[in-house]
């Protein structure tokens, strides 16, 4: 059982996650918001499914040990993946 002093890891690629509640970023920085005006919100959800894709391919289909910069770059890609859901969902 987990204590309260433990984080929270993912299961797929085991980096450490933001404890629920988190405080989330208010503003995207210039270069996600040039991001977002990019993507169209009708393509956000295929944007989302391919983040998905890619993340779960290296996961779960590569045959390589992932080192911590590795892993530290497909928590990056779950976190677009969020904010693409997150700002569509919510504009």
């Amino acid at each position: 059982m987990a204590n309260q002093n433990e984080q929270n890891r993912c299961p797929h690629c085991n980096v450490a996650l933001a404890p629920k509640g988190a405080h989330k970023i208010s503003q995207p920085s210039p270069a996600q918001q040039a991001l977002l005006e990019y993507v169209s919100p009708l393509d956000g959800p295929d944007r989302v499914k391919a983040l998905k894709l890619v993340h779960d391919i290296v996961v779960y289909h590569s045959e390589e040990i992932l080192d911590g910069e590795e892993k530290r770059a497909l928590y990056q890609v779950k976190v677009l993946w969020d904010l693409i859901e997150d700002t569509f969902q919510n504009g």
